[in-house]
């Protein structure tokens, strides 16, 4: 097929050049190094994925947060985004059947993933290798590379604003010709063979920045973990997967979601106050408070000796301080006279 020079997700999309590059590349090799992956652009791609002979994936991460920035990266806060992103699917059919296909295709022996974890690999790169892996991991014909700013994600194969560059290590001679045709119409004095010798340059070039486009990948490989188990784990443990999960971890799971909200509760401000509580109590404030927030209204129903009358006093004491701070705001003079009155 002819590659496009420039993908751009407009003219070009990614995910229709890899797939035409898949098709006619069963049984060899293709190695791929994104920020991050999503279970979407395997979907895409699956059955000229399913027929690679082997298949490399290195994975990084990327500052999505203006506090990661000049940190070293953590393997951790990869995983919580993809898991996220997984809990975030619709539970359906088609949503199983989509995360069961990467899982078996994972399990391959042919499969390798690793993480990169030396600093923030912002990196994107798709290389095609034209030997069999017959004997082993060994890539010896580098064939294409695409190389620029897609992450190997849906939007990134197909709706983001991308901009990718191609290198190919040689040129068919149909190529060839059709380069020619296109780019000396208005030239027709050149002779025949000067165009062709041109042309065929494009492929030299080409061959040589593929070249240096697997010694770097090899670079980031050598100096990276091992991930295809923890990627295993992470699809098979969402709620899509086939992992089988124990009464008490559904029960435990359960109980978290019912009390998540006072686990996470953002703590109030300290400040001066008349009213002193257990650290129960201060539990049955901030859950009367939210209930109050959303409802207008609570009603707080412990059993005898618990301090029900405290935890009102204590509800009331901050609406007395918010009602204050309320006039404050309306009547400035209020805050003067208080101020002289200090």
């Amino acid at each position: 097929m002819r590659i496009p020079y420039v993908i751009d997700n407009r003219t070009h999309r990614l995910v229709d050049v890899l797939g035409a590059l898949l098709r006619e590349h069963r049984g060899r090799s293709l190695d791929i190094a994104t920020a991050y992956f999503t279970v979407a652009a395997f979907d895409m791609l699956r059955e000229g994925l399913d027929g690679l002979g082997n298949f490399r994936l290195l994975l990084g991460a990327e500052p999505y947060a203006g506090e990661q920035i000049g940190l070293r990266p953590d393997g951790r806060t990869l995983r919580a985004r993809m898991r996220g992103d997984l809990g975030r699917e619709a539970f359906s059919e088609s949503t199983l059947r989509l995360i069961e296909e990467p899982i078996r295709f994972l399990r391959r022996e042919r499969v390798a993933v690793r993480l990169y974890e030396q600093g923030f690999l912002h990196a994107k790169c798709y290389l095609f290798y034209n030997d069999a892996p017959a004997a082993g991991w060994d890539r010896f014909q580098p064939l294409a590379g695409i190389v620029g700013s897609s992450n190997f994600t849906g939007p990134g194969l197909t709706t983001n604003q991308e901009l990718n560059l191609t290198h190919k290590t040689r040129l068919s001679d149909e190529e060839v010709l059709e380069d020619c045709r296109d780019n000396y119409a208005l030239r027709d004095y050149e002779p025949v063979a000067g165009r062709l010798e041109r042309e065929a340059l494009k492929s030299s070039v080409g061959a040589r920045a593929i070249a240096e486009l697997d010694e770097w990948f090899e670079h980031q490989w050598g100096t990276s973990r091992d991930f295809k188990t923890d990627l295993i784990e992470l699809l098979d443990t969402s709620k899509f997967g086939a992992y089988e999960y124990t009464p008490y971890d559904i029960y435990l799971k359960a109980l978290f979601e019912y009390f998540k909200d006072d686990l996470d509760g953002a703590q109030q401000p300290a400040g001066r106050s008349a009213v002193d509580l257990a650290e129960f109590q201060e539990d049955a404030v901030k859950k009367a408070r939210r209930i109050l927030a959303r409802y207008d209204g609570v009603m707080i129903a412990d059993s005898v000796g618990l301090g029900k009358t405290w935890i009102g006093k204590k509800l009331l004491e901050e609406l007395a301080d918010h009602m204050r701070l309320q006039a404050l705001v309306v009547c400035p003079a209020a805050l003067r006279d208080m101020w002289e009155s200090e």
